[in-house]
């Protein structure tokens, strides 16, 4: 047999053997699906500060793009004609980024932290304050609904002789003496400190662990920010030896096209609701209401989600001045009301522009999607996450009908319509 007339036979083989090999991985998967959940868990572990360094990079980009430009228009070009000049220009538009970042970030602290410092010590003193501002309204309250105060009281009583109940038949008895009261502590005290001394120490462990994935993350992403154009180069490399040159072609499109939607509404977003935090932060202290800068902190950063975080961050915020004064947590909730009107229709169009391209259904669904799959990090990324898959689904639509001589409209298909041929 000639050396052509294998090729079929091998290309059937090879087919063959995929889909079995596919097959075997499939049935794996879903039998193991325990172990293979806990392995990708070990390894997200290991990555942590990979994926944390590509973040900082992601955010710093524009910055070092930008510092670079100008540091490439600065330099003569006889000084560019040296192939080390440009590295040595682009890792020092890295070390401005990153400390220009570390200096906003110190700024935005300095500014902030003594303020929520104040606020959150006048929250706790003024506590004793709220409860008997809170006695005084269930006490009143009762006084008018009687009905409602017997109620109450024999939940009251029945609650008071269970704990007195309790405190006579437990912990008295093993208190009448030295020997009882140690064998006591030894049993059921002793056991119970442990456990809290143990999380206390896991808390400080984590701590620990969260500073060194951070002193990572930043070494990982100056070598991102330093060999992007390589791996960039290396990725599509790889792309183009193994798809045909249109669909890699299309495959390097839609990751430009990726990448544009999700750096154009995350740093927007962050812009946004910092200049959103600022205004509620000058306006609180205008209307005098209590804790302006814990108050700004808590808008600002729930601002970041979409659609829900207006609401996240208002309802306890308004709770709190609700115990101080019940008519200031009205003129609250107006000003919120207010500030996110302008922030949804002047300030957020302005700065975000049809950044993602979505309707606002998609936009509710990918943030319930991804919030319910990834919490509170999924909310924030659910939409631009969503927003790629959209733009894929919808330019793969519209070469599959363009390529068939069908409208690519959606008006054209609404409605009864007409034989399509």
């Amino acid at each position: 047999m000639k050396r052509e007339d294998r090729h079929p036979y091998l290309a059937a083989g090879l087919t063959a053997f995929a889909v079995i090999a596919a097959s075997l991985l499939l049935f794996f998967l879903l039998f193991h699906l325990k172990t293979v959940t806990a392995f990708l868990n070990t390894i997200g572990g290991i990555l942590r500060p990979i994926f944390m360094g590509a973040v900082i990079a992601f955010l710093l980009l524009p910055i070092h793009r930008t510092i670079l430009t100008f540091l490439l228009a600065i330099t003569p070009d006889k000084r560019m004609e040296e192939r080390n000049s440009h590295a040595f220009l682009s890792f020092v538009a890295i070390v401005l980024s990153l400390l220009l970042a570390l200096f906003l970030i110190y700024l935005l602290l300095a500014m902030v932290v003594p303020q929520v410092y104040e606020s959150v010590v006048g929250l706790v003193q003024a506590i004793p304050d709220y409860i008997e501002v809170v006695q005084g309204w269930l006490q009143t309250y009762f006084e008018d609904n009687p009905e409602i105060q017997s109620a109450v009281m024999s939940i009251y009583n029945s609650s008071a002789a269970s704990l007195e109940q309790w405190l006579n038949s437990d912990i008295l008895p093993n208190l009448e003496s030295a020997t009882s009261a140690l064998e006591w502590l030894r049993k059921d005290i002793v056991p119970n400190l442990t456990g809290v001394v143990a999380g206390v120490s896991g808390v400080v462990v984590g701590f620990l662990v969260l500073v060194k994935d951070l002193l990572i993350a930043v070494i990982v992403s100056v070598y991102l920010l330093a060999r992007k154009d390589t791996f960039a180069a290396q990725s599509k490399k790889i792309v183009y030896s193994i798809f045909p040159t249109s669909f890699a072609d299309l495959v390097v499109e839609e990751v430009r096209s990726a990448y544009k939607i999700m750096s154009g509404f995350i740093n927007g977003k962050l812009l946004d609701s910092l200049i959103i935090g600022i205004l509620c932060l000058v306006c609180c202290n205008i209307f005098k209401f209590p804790y302006p800068a814990l108050i700004s902190v808590v808008i600002g950063v729930t601002n970041i989600i979409p659609f829900f975080g207006p609401f996240i961050g208002a309802i306890p915020c308004g709770l709190l001045i609700f115990l101080i004064s019940p008519l200031q947590a009205v003129y609250f909730a107006i000003f919120i009301l207010v500030l996110q009107q302008f922030d949804g229709n002047i300030l957020g169009p302005k700065i975000l522009g049809d950044s993602t391209g979505l309707a606002s259904f998609w936009v509710l669904f990918s943030i319930l999607l991804f919030g319910g799959l990834f919490g509170f990090g999924g909310m924030v990324l659910g939409v631009p996450v969503f927003a790629m898959i959209y733009s894929i689904i919808r330019r793969m639509v519209a070469r599959g009908l363009h390529s068939r001589g069908l409208p690519v409209e959606t008006k054209k298909y609404m409605g009864k319509t007409g034989p399509m041929a």
